[in-house]
């Protein structure tokens, strides 16, 4: 009775759907199962218990299948009835049938608990994401179009890398597939566009002929560990014998007197120049220093530092306490003390005392003094001639020193400049480069007269000023300002000032301007008297003295650098 009212309720809510035969039923069990599990399983297993227990005769189970669209599971049963085997038929087949419904209920009931049960490690974070990455790698690694269904099934089976646990059902799936389809295509499209307008360079394709150099290993006794210590010690009994060739030269060829290599006397200046001359024709070259020294103290510290270095730092320790080591050395304290200054430190004392002739190198300098000596001589000839005194002026004025007086309109090259106290001596501190691109190039024109100037003053743009006051005043004062500025190049400064000016001589007059703006915006200036006289610690209106604008913009430029007094108008 309980399985016959369960099999009635099952019949009358049957669905339209159900397992055709008993051959689908053993094949794609677990797959129907899963859809039917409320219903065919339970029917399935109502059907069978009642035949075996001989609740319901066959036409009774034919009509309750006819209900429930399962009468094609029943066909081999009814077969044989009629070869009127069903006693022996029905047992042995249907106990056959419930043992398989019975194992692929369970095992749908333990794939159930698993998922239930699933460690929190075993899935994946984002499902979404790695599904786009699979659909991305299985684009490019399969060629031509992989459609939605082949893709599902490779995702369900766990196929595809990365792996995503649990599959995507096929509403999501579908359409994490369609974008990404839409995404490959739109990429390949631009990849095949920008290979089409890819302009085909034969020079670059065309690499030519090409040699291989053979490459020896260096095997000259030079390049063993013996020699370079031996070269190393080289360089320092270099170092110490150029550093007694200047105690010799100190001695052979004293000075005056103490700090007499300071003056500008003709004999300190060529003593200066001896020492000088006798020391670069003696002057040894380190092996393993590319830099030059002209100062003793200098090459022999760097022939020490390296044998140091090379031989005796063990650590990072010694290698950080050798430079204190290097600074209390008795014999480079000496050197130290008796080397001469860098011309960074006497250049500008010589420019500050006004010098416009003058070389930190003391040949150079010997070489000025000598040709003004000329120039004098030639001076003192030429009019002794007429057997007529010479004056004393008519020679101090033929020497290169007093002509900064009446300099020549031409005195720096490429250039009309004739303001007088603006070149100065060229500086003798070493300036270039060591490598790259710009090694050996010539050094630009501007660069080379900044050199020589002692002021590097805007005099030279500030010339043919506008016309109106306002325009005017504010290029003086933006001359003034980049005069004083330290961050721009010189060249900028130029450029600067003479677009400035271009664009004032294409404005209109301050005036227009100004009126537009006092119509607009009018300034109520209240008399001074009557503001005093009413309302003396009210402030009504900001008030200005009256031709105020003129004051402001009329500005001039100063136009000579050795003028002392400011500018002002002349008592009568």
């Amino acid at each position: 009775w309980f399985f016959w009212k369960r099999l009635k309720f099952h019949a009358n809510s049957a669905s339209d759907t159900g397992p055709k035969d008993v051959a689908a039923l053993q094949v794609h069990g677990p797959t129907i199962l899963r859809s039917h599990e409320a219903f065919t399983a339970d029917v399935a297993v109502i059907i069978a218990g009642c035949f075996r227990m001989r609740v319901l005769s066959l036409r009774s189970v034919t009509n309750l299948a006819k209900r429930v669209q399962i009468s094609r599971t029943l066909r081999p049963f009814r077969a044989d009835v009629d070869r009127k085997t069903a006693s022996v038929a029905y047992g042995s087949r249907f106990d056959r049938l419930v043992e398989e419904v019975s194992r692929s209920q369970q095992t749908i009931r333990d794939s159930k608990t698993a998922e239930a049960t699933k460690a929190p490690g075993d899935e994946t974070p984002d499902p979404e994401g790695e599904t786009k990455k699979q659909l991305r790698r299985l684009f490019q690694e399969v060629p031509g179009q992989v459609s939605a269904a082949s893709a599902f099934l490779l995702h369900t089976k766990v196929r595809l890398e990365p792996k995503v646990k649990p599959p995507l059902d096929w509403h999501q799936f579908e359409e994490i597939y369609k974008e990404e389809r839409f995404e490959f295509f739109k990429k390949r499209r631009r990849d095949v566009t920008r290979r089409r307008r890819m302009r085909r360079n034969h020079m670059l394709l065309n690499t030519g002929y090409k040699e291989e150099d053979e490459v020896y290993e260096a095997e000259e006794e030079e390049f063993d560990d013996d020699w370079r210590q031996k070269s190393i010690l080289e360089d320092v009994w270099k170092a110490e014998y150029y550093q007694q060739l200047h105690y010799k030269l100190r001695k052979d060829v004293p000075e005056r007197g103490l700090l007499a290599s300071r003056t500008d006397r003709v004999a300190d200046v060529l003593v200066g120049a001896l020492r000088q001359h006798w020391g670069d024709k003696n002057r040894p070259v380190l092996t393993h220093e590319l830099a030059d020294f002209e100062n003793p103290y200098m090459m022999k510290r760097s022939a020490l530092d390296r044998l140091l270095h090379e031989r005796c730092v063990r650590n990072q320790l010694d290698e950080r306490m050798l430079p204190r080591l290097l600074d209390r050395n008795p014999d480079l304290v000496k050197l130290r003390s008796q080397a001469a200054l860098p011309p960074e430190v006497l250049e500008p004392l010589a420019a500050f005392r006004g010098d416009v002739r003058w070389s930190f190198d003391a040949r150079e300098r010997l070489g000025q003094k000598l040709t003004a000596a000329e120039e004098a001589l030639r001076a003192v000839t030429s009019r002794s001639e007429g057997k007529s005194p010479v004056a004393a002026s008519a020679v101090t004025d033929v020497l290169p020193e007093n002509r900064a007086a009446q300099p020549p309109a031409d005195q720096v090259p490429g250039l009309h400049h004739p303001w007088r106290n603006h070149v100065g001596f060229e500086s003798m501190v070493p300036r270039g480069v060591a490598g790259g691109t710009k090694f050996g190039q010539p050094e630009p024109a501007l660069q080379t007269q900044i050199q020589k100037l002692r002021y590097p003053t805007l005099q030279r743009v500030a010339h043919t000023l506008p016309e109106d006051p306002k325009w005017r005043a504010h290029v003086v004062r933006s001359i003034r300002v980049l005069e004083r500025s330290k961050h721009w190049d010189f060249q900028s400064k130029l450029t600067a000032i003479n677009k400035m000016k271009e664009i004032y001589d294409q404005l209109k007059p301050s005036e227009v301007y100004t009126a537009a703006l006092d119509e607009k915006l009018p300034l109520n200036r209240v008399p001074s008297h009557l503001k005093k006289k009413y309302a003396p610690d009210a402030q009504y209106v900001r008030t200005f003295p009256k031709h105020f604008i003129k004051k402001k913009s009329f500005f001039r430029y100063r136009p000579s650098l050795t003028a002392t007094r400011p500018l002002g108008k002349v008592k009568k």
